[in-house]
This record gives structure tokens, C-alpha cells and sequence, in this order.
């Protein structure tokens, strides 16, 4: 760099920040620009957002997939992290310390139950009831992220569900709320269906 320039009035480098970047949701365009899929994770830590972006990287090499899928772990919020797993590819091995205890937490938990059955129906079992006791626990911690209080109503509201689907709608909508009655709105509609 030259000197006389780096002091020329009005010459300013100024980064652009994560506000600049666009909010990656189209899966055709994420694979075109897989980078940038993760950057607007980075950017929009939400879970459409980070799915997007983690569609986005599969068929990238491995080395380069693993990177990314690390970074958008370590960006979104413990409860989006925590749905997330559940859809990532199988055979996947974590590299960050977080998504190895995770994951380990839930095969552990799964392996218990299904212990506890002695039948290999028992451990798939399981694990299915690990994974949902886990998708409930990730949309009671978002919500609590986004409500100073949550009702005893609400929060058994959100207990009853099982079916898995439905708790990844749920932390979906609850991820896109950015104030407490919206939040309100959305856990009530759930306790409505109840």
C-alpha cells in the first residue's frame, strides 16, 4: 500500500458489516453461491436461513462442507443448533466440541431407552423420543429466549406435541419473531390445536 495515499483526504477503507448481506433463503440460489449461504447464516442466525445454507454445502468436498457446517453451528442460537441436528446428513463425524456433546448427548439418551425396552424396537423408539424431548426442549428455550414469562398452559402446550415436523415449524416461527407477542400469537395458535 502506498503511504501517501492511505493519508488522502476523504480515502476511508470501511468493512461492510453483516446487516449488507442478504438473507439467503432460495435453495437454488444457495447452491450457485454456497459462500454466501453461509455468510447470511452468520448474518441471519435463523433456521431457515442456516437449512438453506446447510442444503446448500452437501455436495461440496468434505473438508470444505465440514468447515461450513461448523460455522453455521457455531452461529445460530443453542435451539436452532439443536433442531439443525436432526436434519444433518448422517455419518456426519463434528468437528466443533459443542456439536459432539450434543449429538452425543441425544445418542446417549437414545440408547437408554432403548436399553431399557431390550429390543432393537425399543432403542429406534428411543431414540424418536429423544429426538422430540430434544425439538421440545429447543422451542421452550426460544421461547423463554423471546418471552420474559411463559405460562404453565403454554409450556405443557408444547409438551404434548410429538410429532417432529410440527416442533420444526415451530422453532421455525418462533426463530422468525422479533417481538414477545408475536411469540405470544405463535405459542398460543399451538395451544389452540391442543
Amino acid at each position: 500500500m502506498c503511504p501517501d495515499r492511505a493519508r488522502a483526504p476523504g480515502f476511508a477503507l470501511t468493512p461492510l458489516g453483516f446487516a449488507d448481506l442478504p438473507r439467503v433463503i432460495d435453495p437454488d440460489a444457495a447452491r450457485r453461491l454456497p459462500e454466501l449461504a453461509v455468510l447470511s447464516t452468520l448474518a441471519h442466525p435463523d433456521f431457515e436461513v442456516a437449512r438453506t445454507a446447510i442444503g446448500a454445502i452437501r455436495d461440496l468436498p468434505e473438508d470444505r462442507a465440514r468447515l461450513y457446517l461448523d460455522l453455521i453451528l457455531a452461529a445460530v442460537p443453542d435451539a436452532v443448533r439443536r433442531s439443525l441436528e436432526a436434519l444433518i446428513m448422517k455419518g456426519y463425524e463434528y468437528q466443533s466440541e459443542f456439536a459432539r456433546k450434543y449429538y452425543g448427548q441425544g445418542v446417549s439418551k437414545g440408547v437408554e431407552v432403548g436399553r431399557a425396552e431390550g429390543v432393537e424396537v425399543g432403542r429406534a423408539e428411543g431414540v424418536e423420543v429423544g429426538r422430540a424431548e430434544g425439538l421440545r426442549d429447543a422451542v421452550l428455550e426460544l421461547a423463554r429466549a423471546r418471552l420474559a414469562d411463559l405460562s404453565s398452559e403454554e409450556t405443557a402446550a408444547v409438551r404434548a406435541l410429538c410429532d417432529e415436523t410440527t416442533l420444526l415449524a415451530l422453532i421455525s416461527a418462533l426463530a422468525r419473531t422479533t417481538a414477545a407477542e408475536e411469540a405470544r400469537a405463535v405459542l398460543r395458535a399451538v395451544a389452540a390445536e391442543r
